[in-house]
């Protein structure tokens, strides 16, 4: 009796592995599936004057750098592209802080644009190290130059750029404050996607019955199996919005985002627990659209949060300034 007992047990952990093993394997596929963000394409601009730098790992990025030329600048606003996108969609969202006298400079991610290509890495829209190595590259880069280090720095970015924004700017002492619209965090999203993709797993008559740690294995595993298959590595922001708490940051969301849903927004802005961060949910706006639905309150946000800025440094301060390896972690 008691070895078929045993048979069964070990008959029922190998059946429960296996279908687990299946179930993560259909979870890492909507994974992968991205959805159309449709990022718009932009012509080059001429007011901008292009850089490039290189990343850590050994690529080289596009860079353009929109420079005050008639008037002090209030402030460096380096700015992270959604997926699809490239350093020169900037301006459908910088144009009012360029505008008011601040300088924004703009790049390519990698497999983005003019920028290098990685072998064998195909970009999502989960970030990942990848993409948090591209920005803090960027960073370094700012540090690395006179003209741009002396200024005052803050970050801004839209859709994965936005949650790569607020990555990168946890890891940095030099950006002062971060701005983000249609951010968001990769255990979030798919927390909030799991019962959709549930009820396309199982019958709906079993959906209910699936206990919520169940649900999150599968999570987890499908999220493994995707980060082995793709051969990196997804950077979950709950661990890095609290290096944020003492600093300002605005979240924007559209509470039309059928994608970016507001409650993820919610989430983030719970997450980072602080008075210093601001929600501005904008009416009647999409993915990515809030400057479309309400350009005049777009930015006047935008203008009013990036004069946080300090205004302190002088061409002088740059005996004193921080070396990258310090500003940079």
């Amino acid at each position: 009796m008691a070895w078929i007992i045993a048979t069964c047990v070990v008959a029922i952990t190998i059946m429960m592995i296996v279908v687990q093993f299946a179930i993560s394997r259909a979870v890492m596929r909507m994974l992968e599936n991205a959805p159309p963000l449709n990022a718009g394409v932009f012509a080059a601009d001429s007011r901008a004057a292009e850089l490039s730098f290189t990343t850590e790992d050994g690529l080289t990025l596009q860079a353009c750098h929109f420079k005050q030329t008639d008037r002090p600048s209030r402030g460096l606003v380096l700015f992270c592209h959604e997926l699809g996108g490239s350093r020169w969609s900037a301006m459908a969202y910088c144009e009012g802080l360029f505008a008011a006298g601040f300088e924004v400079l703009s790049f390519d991610f990698r497999n983005h644009g003019s920028s290098d290509k990685q072998p064998g890495y195909e970009p999502l829209h989960w970030m990942t190290e990848f993409e948090l190595a591209d920005a803090r590259g960027a960073l370094q880069f700012i540090e690395s130059r006179n003209e741009l280090s002396i200024q005052p720095l803050g970050i801004f970015g839209v859709s994965r750029g936005g949650s790569t924004a607020l990555a990168a700017a946890s890891t940095s002492d030099a950006v002062e404050c971060v701005a983000s619209e249609s951010a968001y965090s990769t255990r979030s999203m798919m927390s909030l996607f799991s019962q959709r993709w549930v009820s396309l797993l199982v019958p709906q008559w079993m959906a209910g019955w699936i206990p919520a740690w169940h649900v999150e294995l599968s999570l987890t595993g499908g999220r493994l199996y995707s980060q082995f298959k793709r051969k990196c590595r997804y950077v979950h922001l709950e661990r890095t919005l609290a290096s944020l708490k003492n600093r300002p940051v605005l979240l924007i969301s559209g509470q039309r985002d059928n994608y970016v849903r507001p409650e993820i927004a919610k989430s983030l802005h719970e997450l980072l627990g602080n008075t210093t961060a601001d929600l501005w949910m904008v009416p009647k706006a999409r993915h990515n659209g809030a400057r479309q639905a309400d350009q005049e309150s777009y930015d006047q946000r935008l203008v009013e949060f990036f004069s946080t800025l300090s205004n302190n440094r002088t061409q002088e301060s740059t005996v004193d300034k921080p070396q990258v390896s310090k500003s940079v972690r």
